[in-house]
């Protein structure tokens, strides 16, 4: 059985660019990492309105599956998360 690892994505926001800008670290965002998808799925408007990109990618292993899944995420019209991009990485 392939070992799963946490849902999680890379969240780039102001702070996190000035904070790059400001101490040379070597990042300009953070990975984010929940425990299950259903915890990220509830959380992910928060993130995508903090976020300074237009989306969010979303790294998942899928139960049962090899290999690396991932998501892009963005606010729809109506306000609500939206998968606008899937597939195996």
């Amino acid at each position: 059985m392939a070992k799963l690892f946490k849902p999680g994505f890379w969240h780039k926001t102001k702070e996190t660019t000035r904070d790059y800008r400001l101490s040379y670290s070597k990042q300009d965002s953070k990975w984010v990492e929940f425990n299950t998808y259903a915890e990220l799925k509830s959380n992910l408007k928060k993130y995508l309105e903090e976020s300074t990109e237009p989306y969010i990618s979303v790294y998942r292993s899928r139960r049962g599956t090899w290999g690396e899944w991932y998501e892009h995420w963005e606010l729809g019209s109506n306000g609500k998360p939206k998968i606008i991009k899937s597939g195996w990485q």
